[in-house]
Parts: structure tokens; C-alpha cells; sequence
């Protein structure tokens, strides 16, 4: 007797009505949107920009149209993401190998994007002077704007993993630069913005000094952003800095203690795209419990008008101050809204792709923080430029 499973009547029916279903199956993931496609494996993590199907002439003859269509038939396929992950997890465990270009593994298991390292070992000498010396000029206009109208403005420089624990993945590409050159950037920078009179809060700085302070690094290992610890030591610097420049205690403090759980949300942001069955997650990282001195209920900080425009480094420190410092009108302009304004409790995504007027709000804000990673310091994000632009008379 045939013991080929196919062989025998009701197996080889289901087979055949599977291969049957899967055209119609595609079909509708191509009809639906995301939220209704119908898939079978784990979400895959990450976000892809899907190409636009656009039928002419000139989209056939440079085949744009024959590749925007391709992929959506892949996309739509049903087994996709459990396929996509068996193939990175055999790669992961028999290999080593990651499934993404944009990761570097380095010790530890600890994870970074390649970009970070790539800065960090190109770094030269006396390259902190010259950034400042382009960026200083900008920052005294949006400085003098709001210093003309009573407003606090602070200049964040956020802290780069990299940076932070270099040790563990600078031998994992071409490293030419110095350490005196690495080292050197980012207090040179902040010292040069000082001396011109520009309000900075070197976070970068700050949480690097306190490395091995705490029972966990300031980085988690499946992360590339700071931890809720090093959130809240940069959150404390910024109200101490806006008590500061007003004279007097206008946002409340908190203070902090934690514990250690596993990992989530932006403390496993990497381990996710690396789309395997089983991702290292064996790591800790700290939760916090805040202490507030003041209730928000009636806190006159709940009515100040607070913007903050920063990278993916604000999200952490923009919820910290919404929940725990009283602002609840503080929204985040995501680099310079062009990905969002962020803000309310819970702390959520309020609109995308603001016009230049809407941004222009910020010109009456009272609170102002403008913030750039020390790995990208007055040269890629551009929201300087925009926000200067927008408070020039």
C-alpha cells in the first residue's frame, strides 16, 4: 500500500483546493488594504514603501511598471512572512548571518544600524569646530526669536550608541578615525555653541559619563535608541535647563527608580526587523517608576504651549514630559513634521504630513526644544534650516 499521503483521496483534494485558493487568496490581498490581507506566519516587522502602480508608456519602457507590479503579487502572497522568516532564522542559526544590510551585530549581541557606525568611524579631528561654526549663525536666529518674545529655546544633542559603548562594534567595519577624533566631536561642538552664547543640553555628554552607573547599559542590546533610564536623566537635564532660562520652577522635576523586565517596544526595535521565529531576547531592560512632587491636575505647566522638534530620540523624552512633567500641550514635530506631530495622553501620532502653516505654530510656542543625534550634528536632518525659516521675520 501507497503510504504517499498525496496519494490518497482527501489529502490530495485539500492540496489541489489549496493550490486552487491561492490566486484568489493573492488576489484579495491585492484588493484589501494591510489590515484586512489575509497571511499566514507572524507580522513580519519594519516598514516597506510600496511602489505605485502607474500604467503608461514611459513606466513599461523603464520597466518601473513591470517591478511596482511584481512586488505587489509578492507582497500578496499568503505564505510571505512565515517563508521570510525561515529563511532569516536558517541564516541566523547556521550562519550568523542577518537578513538586513542596515544591521551590524556586534558583541554582546548587542545590535546597531550601520549608518551610526559608519559615522562614528569616519570621525576626523577638529570636525567639531567646523560644524559648529555653519550651525551657529541658524541657532542664534531661532535663539534670538524666541529670547525676544520670553520663550525658553534649548538646543538637545541626543547620544549615539555607537558613541556609548564603542568597544562593541567598532571592530566590525573599516574604523579609520581616531579615538581622539571620536571622542573630541561632540564636547568641542557644545563647547563652540557655548562660547557663542547658545542654549545646549550635551545629553550626549550626559549619558555617556554615567556608562556602567547603572545594572544595565544606557542602550539596550536589541535597540539603537536610549533606554527609559537614559530618557529620564535627559529629561531631568532639559527641565532643570527650562527652570532655568525662566527663572523660576515652571515645569515640575520627578525623580525615578526601576526595575528590570524584558524587553519592548524601542528597546527590542532592531531584534524585530531582523523578521526570525525566535529573536534573541534573553536581555533586560529598565522600567521606571516615577515620583512627581506636584500633581498635573491643576499644574500651570498643563497649559504651556511646547514644541519639541527632534529625530526618533524625542519620542522617549516627549511622552516622559507629557505624562510625568505636566505638559500636556507638548507635541512633537517629528523631523520637522514631515513624518508626524506627536503628543496626548496616550501618547499617539495626532496628524501627518503638516503644511508649512501648520508647522509655523511653533513660532509662538513657550517651550521650544530643537534636538539632533551627535551622529548626525549640523549636517543631515536639515529641521534647522526649516525651523529657522519658519520663525525669520
Amino acid at each position: 500500500m501507497n503510504r504517499f499521503a498525496l496519494s490518497r483521496p482527501l489529502p490530495r483534494l485539500a492540496f489541489c483546493a489549496l493550490l486552487l485558493a491561492l490566486p484568489l487568496i493573492s488576489a484579495w490581498n491585492m484588493a484589501v488594504g494591510p489590515d484586512r490581507q489575509l497571511k499566514v506566519g507572524p507580522k513580519l516587522g519594519g516598514v516597506t514603501q510600496e511602489l505605485p502602480v502607474v500604467f503608461s508608456w514611459s513606466t513599461i519602457w523603464d520597466r518601473s511598471f513591470q517591478k511596482a507590479v511584481a512586488e505587489k503579487i509578492t507582497e500578496a502572497f499568503l505564505f510571505r512572512p512565515g517563508l521570510i522568516r525561515l529563511n532569516n532564522e536558517l541564516r541566523y542559526e547556521m550562519f550568523g548571518e542577518l537578513s538586513l544590510p542596515y544591521v551590524v551585530r556586534g558583541a554582546k549581541g548587542h545590535l546597531i544600524g550601520r549608518g551610526y557606525l559608519e559615522e562614528y568611524c569616519s570621525r576626523v579631528e577638529g570636525r567639531g569646530l567646523i560644524l559648529a561654526s555653519n550651525i551657529i549663525p541658524k541657532l542664534r536666529d531661532i535663539q534670538n526669536h524666541y529670547r525676544s518674545s520670553g520663550s525658553v529655546f534649548i538646543y538637545l544633542v541626543s547620544p549615539s550608541k555607537v558613541a556609548h559603548l564603542p568597544e562593541y562594534f567598532v571592530d566590525r567595519v573599516p574604523c579609520p578615525s581616531t579615538q581622539t577624533a571620536r571622542t573630541q566631536l561632540v564636547p568641542q561642538y557644545v563647547a563652540a555653541l557655548k562660547d557663542a552664547g547658545i542654549n545646549v543640553v550635551d545629553a550626549a555628554t550626559l549619558i555617556h559619563s554615567q556608562k556602567g552607573h547603572y545594572g544595565v547599559p544606557l542602550f539596550s542590546e536589541g535597540g539603537e535608541h536610549w533606554n527609559d533610564i537614559g530618557g529620564a536623566l535627559a529629561v531631568s537635564a532639559l527641565v532643570e535647563e527650562i527652570n532655568r532660562q525662566a527663572g523660576r520652577e515652571i515645569v515640575p522635576p520627578f525623580t525615578f527608580s526601576y526595575t528590570l523586565t524584558s524587553a519592548s517596544g524601542a528597546d527590542r526595535e532592531l531584534v524585530d526587523l531582523l523578521n526570525v521565529f525566535f529573536p534573541p531576547l534573553s536581555y533586560l531592560t529598565p522600567k521606571l517608576d516615577f515620583t512627581q512632587p506636584a500633581s498635573c491636575e491643576d499644574h500651570p505647566a498643563r497649559m504651556l504651549d511646547a514644541a519639541f522638534i527632534a529625530s526618533s530620540f524625542g519620542h522617549l523624552l516627549t511622552k516622559m514630559m507629557i505624562e510625568h512633567n505636566c505638559l500636556s500641550r507638548l507635541n512633537l514635530y517629528y523631523y520637522y513634521a514631515k513624518l508626524g506631530l506627536f503628543g496626548g495622553t496616550p501618547y499617539h501620532e495626532l496628524q501627518r504630513n503638516l503644511s508649512e502653516a501648520e508647522f509655523e505654530r511653533v513660532r509662538d510656542a513657550r517651550i521650544v526644544i530643537l534636538e539632533e543625534n551627535e551622529s548626525f550634528i549640523a549636517r543631515a536632518n536639515g529641521y534647522v534650516d526649516v525651523l529657522r525659516d519658519a520663525v525669520k521675520p
